[in-house]
């Protein structure tokens, strides 16, 4: 097969010039088609995700700075699709060199802690989504924002349950999904003790949709390959000993040896005067689940200063639920039993899932 020079190809048809890597190409996770993302319909809505072990080793940066980076990005080209990526880029670090985080993190706040509690918002803290003529008679907060009227309502038990974290010497951080406008306006609304959370000073940081990251499967721990945008909860403690997620949406994390996961919180369901006791009860009882659970934990770990936050928290995780189940099933012993001697095995939850 003969094989044609550039300069005999040109003659016929032209011959292709080498394209120019785009900018910051190195850096960042090639976009999913859009079919793939539910909540964007175009290329300027789903945005640029970088490569953030990359970031962090390029440019000296830890995790969270490197994580802020990208949710810095990724609000300018947000606020103008037509904005250079690279200037966004250059902008953006040199904030984060500076100390500029919009979540309002502090490293050094997040380690003076025995531990951090992260919470999701949408359908585990409250919902915010149901009809507006039942929303009227059942919210607890209401506020309207240029002319948009907004209305919520809380999950029973969410006060408890900060309360308990404040008690035990966590800290508490907020992350949701959602974006910067809506999620920002609720917190500000949003008062415990007669603050608001978006300044009470026992609210460690508030992260949002610009936070969460895409992972490559190079990157560590492999072959790990995050795909859908998620809440990586080493922006908050790198080790993943001091640290877990309270969240009822688990295809927006990975760490599930971290997570406790809790059912949706629906507020037509929960307003609803003919719901079933039952499910009502189910609906209203998961916070104060966990504010047991997590009494529970921090008890056990005090008599075992050995251990870890995590380890302590374990059977009541995702993936320490499997365990004790298995573990009751096969030996026919109680759940307590199971999660006192997960405990003090805790190499009998698959981290690997």
């Amino acid at each position: 097969m003969r094989i044609l020079s550039c300069l005999t190809v040109v003659a016929l048809v032209g011959c292709a010039r080498p394209v120019p890597p785009a900018p910051l190409a190195d850096l960042t996770i090639p976009a999913l088609p859009l079919w793939t993302n539910k909540y964007a319909t175009t290329p300027a809505e789903q945005g640029v995700f970088f490569e953030i072990s990359t970031l962090m080793d390029r440019y000296g940066l830890s995790r969270l700075a490197a994580v802020e980076l990208q949710n810095q990005v990724r609000d300018q080209l947000r606020a103008d699709p037509t904005a250079d990526l690279q200037a966004a880029f250059d902008t953006a670090l040199a904030s984060v060199e500076a100390g500029h985080f919009e979540s309002g993190l502090d490293p050094a706040a997040l380690a003076a802690k025995r531990f951090v509690v992260v919470f999701d918002l949408d359908e585990t803290l409250y919902d915010q989504y149901y009809p507006a003529a039942l929303a009227e008679g059942c919210h607890d907060v209401a506020y309207t924002d240029s002319g948009t009227a907004h209305a919520f309502k809380l999950t029973p038990g969410w006060d408890a349950a900060f309360a308990t974290v404040r008690a035990l010497g966590g800290g508490i951080v907020l992350f949701s999904a959602n974006v910067d406008a809506l999620t920002l306006g609720n917190v500000a609304h949003w008062t415990w003790e007669g603050r608001s959370l978006l300044d009470h000073p026992d609210i460690l940081g508030v992260l949002t949709n610009s936070h969460l990251v895409l992972q490559d499967k190079a990157e560590p721990p492999k072959p790990a390959p995050v795909v859908e945008p998620s809440k990586d909860l080493r922006i908050v403690d790198p080790s993943l000993q001091r640290v877990i997620i309270v969240d009822d949406n688990p295809t927006r994390l990975f760490q599930l040896a971290n997570t406790r996961l809790v059912r949706k919180f629906h507020a037509d369901h929960w307003c609803d005067p003919g719901v079933e006791p039952a499910f009502q009860a189910a609906l209203g009882g998961e916070l104060v689940a966990f504010d047991a659970e997590l009494r529970d934990s921090v008890a056990w770990w005090d008599a075992h200063p050995d251990a870890t936050f995590q380890q302590a928290f374990a059977p009541y995780t995702m993936l320490g639920r499997v365990a004790v189940d298995a573990l009751a099933g096969a030996n026919g012993w109680t759940r307590e039993a199971a999660i006192g001697w997960l405990r003090d095995h805790p190499d009998a939850m698959d981290a690997r899932f």
